[in-house]
């Protein structure tokens, strides 16, 4: 399965950039230059590589998601289900 994370770019150089995801950690390197992203896209990530440009409102549907998830697989850890 792969999974793909969403962050904004803070800062885009020749065709790299840095990204800060939603949960506060940054990944700098990041290769835009297939998508064409600027300073202040949301991208969606895999491994180093932007595979795609999202709205806001997109970008905020999957930190939602993601979020409801996250609780999700902790109620399962939290009852033991998880082993």
């Amino acid at each position: 399965m792969c999974i793909t994370r969403v962050g904004k770019t803070v800062f885009v150089s020749k065709g790299k950039a840095r990204v800060e995801f939603f949960d506060g950690r940054t990944l700098d390197g990041v290769d835009v230059s297939i998508v064409g992203a600027e300073d202040g896209n949301y991208v969606e990530v895999f491994g180093n590589l932007a595979l795609s440009i999202l709205t806001p409102a997109a970008a905020r549907s999957r930190k939602k998601a993601w979020a409801e998830v996250r609780k999700a697989a902790g109620k399962v850890l939290a009852e033991g289900l998880g082993e």
